[in-house]
């Protein structure tokens, strides 16, 4: 019984030691990360403030657990955004956007374990000659549990890696996309339109779209309607090798009441799209399509209808072709 006593006793002064130590330990705890990337800022810092972009980059994903399912709910880029979290390796958290300052900062709270965890977190940009410095960092406070201070100790290695991994990739997807056009994901409204179908090679677009806007134009100023919007082309088929396609030129109008020969009434619904402005000659967007078909696989979105082309700038009246703006976009879903 005495050498029971005496273990009992080591034990206790083991433990008495380990808790005041414990105590002497720093309440506070902070993890930091920086990698400097060739990108604009704007485009950094929309990849980072957008949660749903955090599927590109960020190193907690299905990757790592299969089984976690996700929940994103708020606006791009606007306080009171959460992303939410629950799996078997991952287990349950949640990470809420708390403040931010639009290209400068990027603040969040973050949750684990119904809260029973807690911390604060965020990104910093700053321009350094033609790149982007980022610099994540996580802190907490540790509180009063004698469990918590050590384990405080182990921070920096535990989540020090995942934001190596996370940086890593971000300056990857940021520098591809840094050659991009500038891509949005937007809404278009239902639109009443005008369509001529008609089709050409490279030889003849110039000719066939001046005749079918030519008579989209004379049609609407003889029923002296409305015109709302640019000039479009919705392209039905394509084809790479001959650069052949077929194609509906079309104007969107306030109101009418039907069409005549090949002008045709059609009612275009309210759709989602992924659009891109392009400036240059029609002939060399085939980077513009390429880049959006990018966007749109590492968005996991789909592709629900046919490409659209907005002629912006009138050729008859812009003769520097670096200067003219199509819009080309997708409807995706």
């Amino acid at each position: 019984m005495r050498t029971f006593g005496k273990i009992l006793l080591w034990l206790l002064i083991i433990i008495a030691v380990l808790v005041i130590i414990a105590y002497l330990l720093p309440r506070q705890y902070k993890v930091e990360r920086s990698i400097t990337i060739g990108a604009d800022k704007a485009l950094v810092y929309e990849l980072t403030c957008n949660l749903k972009k955090w599927d590109l980059w960020a190193p907690w994903n299905k990757q790592i657990d299969t089984t976690a399912l996700f929940e994103l709910s708020g606006n791009d880029c606007e306080v009171g955004t959460i992303w939410r979290w629950n799996g078997e390796i991952m287990g349950n958290g949640e990470l809420i956007v708390t403040e931010i300052v639009p290209g400068e900062s990027f603040r969040y709270e973050l949750l684990f374990d119904e809260g029973k965890y807690q911390s604060v977190g965020g990104f910093n940009y700053d321009v350094t000659n033609d790149s982007t410095l980022v610099i994540w960092t996580d802190e907490g406070d540790l509180g009063f549990n004698p469990f918590n201070r050590y384990m405080g100790l182990f921070m920096d290695r535990m989540m020090g890696p995942d934001f190596e991994k996370g940086l890593a990739r971000l300056k990857e997807v940021a520098e591809e996309r840094h050659g991009w056009p500038l891509i949005k994901e937007t809404y278009m409204e239902d639109q009443l339109v005008l369509l001529i179908k008609d089709s050409a090679g490279p030889e003849t677009y110039g000719n066939v779209m001046g005749k079918g806007y030519g008579e989209l134009m004379n049609f609407i100023k003889m029923k002296r309607l409305s015109p709302k919007g640019h000039p479009f082309a919705i392209y039905e088929s394509w084809d790479s090798v001959t650069q052949f396609s077929v194609f509906d030129m079309g104007i969107a109008v306030e109101w009418a009441d039907g069409g005549k020969g090949r002008i045709t009434l059609s009612e275009i619904p309210a759709q989602k799209v992924v659009m891109a402005d392009y400036f240059g000659p029609y002939e060399k967007t085939a980077s513009v399509y390429k880049a959006l078909d990018k966007y749109i696989e590492q968005g996991g979105l789909e592709i629900i209808g046919n490409p659209w082309e907005i002629y912006i700038t009138d050729p008859m009246t812009e003769p520097d072709t670096s200067k003219w703006n199509t819009q080309i976009l997708f409807p995706v879903k």
